[in-house]
Formats: C-alpha cells, sequence, structure tokens
C-alpha cells in the first residue's frame, strides 16, 4: 500500500468486516432450534479465544503486561519528517480493527512475544499513544518490555508506507502464569 492509499485500505478492511458481521448475524438469526443446534456445536468445540491461542501459537504458561505505549512515524528511516498520513491511518485501522500480532517485535524480543493492541489517540502532531496487552512464555521478554531503558531500532511498515520509532512501554498491570 502506498502512502496514498492507507484511508482505501482502512476502507476495505471496514467493510470486510462489516460484511462478515452481517453475515454471521443473518446467518445466526434463523430459526431458534437452528440457533440453539449451533451455539452448543460452538460450546462443544473450541472457543474464539482458545483458536486465537491455537493459532498465533501461544504458549499455555504466559506472562503478560498491559499498559501504554508512544511511536512516532516517520516518512522516511532518516526519522526527520513526521508522516502525519500514516500515523492517522494506523490510528484510526487499531481503534476499528484492532491489531493482534504474533510475532511483536522479534528484532528487539527475539520470538514468541505476542501483541494485541486495541486503542490509539493521537498525543501530539507527531505521536500516537497505544493502548496494548503483550504475552511470552518467557519472562525476560516481558521484564524487557516493560523496561523503561529499551530501546527500540527504527521499524518500516509497508501498509503505511511508515518508519516507526516505539518510545519505551508503560506497563500498568503484570501477571503471571497462574
Amino acid at each position: 500500500m502506498t502512502s496514498s492509499s492507507p484511508a482505501r485500505g482502512i476502507r476495505f478492511a471496514s467493510l470486510l468486516l462489516a460484511t462478515t458481521v452481517t453475515a454471521a448475524s443473518v446467518a445466526g438469526c434463523t430459526a431458534e432450534a437452528r440457533t440453539t443446534t449451533r451455539i452448543e456445536a460452538t460450546a462443544q468445540g473450541r472457543s474464539l479465544l482458545a483458536e486465537v491461542a491455537h493459532q498465533i501459537a501461544l504458549p499455555a504458561r504466559t506472562w503478560t503486561a498491559s499498559g501504554t505505549h508512544t511511536a512516532k512515524g516517520y516518512t522516511t528511516k532518516a526519522a526527520k519528517t513526521v508522516n502525519v498520513e500514516g500515523m492517522k491511518a494506523d490510528c484510526v485501522n487499531i481503534n476499528l480493527n484492532k491489531k493482534l500480532s504474533a510475532a511483536f517485535r522479534s528484532d528487539v524480543f527475539g520470538p514468541g512475544v505476542k501483541g494485541f493492541f486495541y486503542k490509539c489517540r493521537q498525543v501530539r502532531p507527531d505521536t500516537n499513544r497505544y493502548w496494548f496487552t503483550i504475552s511470552s512464555g518467557d519472562r525476560t521478554q516481558i521484564d524487557r518490555l516493560c523496561d523503561p531503558a529499551t530501546r527500540y531500532p527504527i521499524v518500516y511498515d509497508g501498509q503505511y508506507d511508515t518508519y516507526w520509532l516505539d518510545e519505551p512501554f508503560t506497563c500498568t498491570t503484570r501477571i503471571g502464569p497462574s
């Protein structure tokens, strides 16, 4: 996607989501006996969260951190000019669709870190704030995530043609495996 087309991609994703929700609603709102059967079949099968955990290979025992963090988006790797369009499109997409990353910042943490971003707000003209929940089977990865001294190299996001510079993560909640 080029920098001139993020809005088109967001509109397409929103249309796809709306179509999926509408189709699911129509399928689920048929005769009561059929709906009951469908619910029972779902209850016997794997739940949505269990399926997501399976698909992203989330370990059974994980350490989890939640909180906020900020990031700045730029037009080039030199990080001199803010990419206003890319930053706005990323916020809109996260607020509409949420974002699940099965391999979050493997360049910093190595393999196994799973990230979920569910809210975004522009807090300054050059900065977005993100709300997150991040898990790993390796406690040291979560410790490093929550360490304000951790530095993140700039990373390119082709979806928004934006170079992102992540700032430290502020972990407000940390939970170990139960």
